[in-house]
């Protein structure tokens, strides 16, 4: 490829004469404008599984939300979403009892491993506490 002269049309497509656009980039004499980012969301499997039992326990579709659960437990048992999940599930089932035990499990999770505050411990403990409570 050639020269490219200073008044033909920028090779970049912008329709701006070369001059105007492209040289002044090449020169320094101007920066490129950062492109604005998009957040683009990024769900893992984790995130789709456990976000499914939620799904499936608005369509009282309990069963398959319990069996997600302990999916997420045997596949994730690294992540506190199992314990959680399944708290939610027999919740859901009024299962008061069980439902606090998951909560209280979640909690016990929630201490032993970094990356959660107290706040979210005490959330659990109180979910646990409310169980426990509308057992009686």
């Amino acid at each position: 490829m050639g020269k490219i002269g200073r008044n033909t049309p920028c090779p970049c497509g912008s329709g701006k004469k070369y001059k105007k656009c492209c040289l002044l980039l090449q020169n320094g004499a101007i920066q490129p404008k950062p492109q604005p980012t998009k957040f683009i969301p990024v769900y893992t499997e984790l995130d789709q599984l456990s976000n499914s039992v939620m799904d499936l326990i608005k369509k009282d579709k309990l069963d398959e939300a319990e069996f997600v659960s302990k999916r997420l437990l045997s596949e994730y048992p690294d992540q506190i979403d199992g314990f959680e999940r399944l708290g939610q599930v027999y919740e859901a089932r009024g299962k008061k009892q069980i439902a606090s035990d998951y909560y209280q499990k979640a909690a016990d999770f929630a201490k032993t491993m970094p990356g959660f505050e107290q706040e979210s411990v005490e959330y659990y403990l109180s979910k646990a506490k409310k169980m426990r409570e509308e057992k009686k």
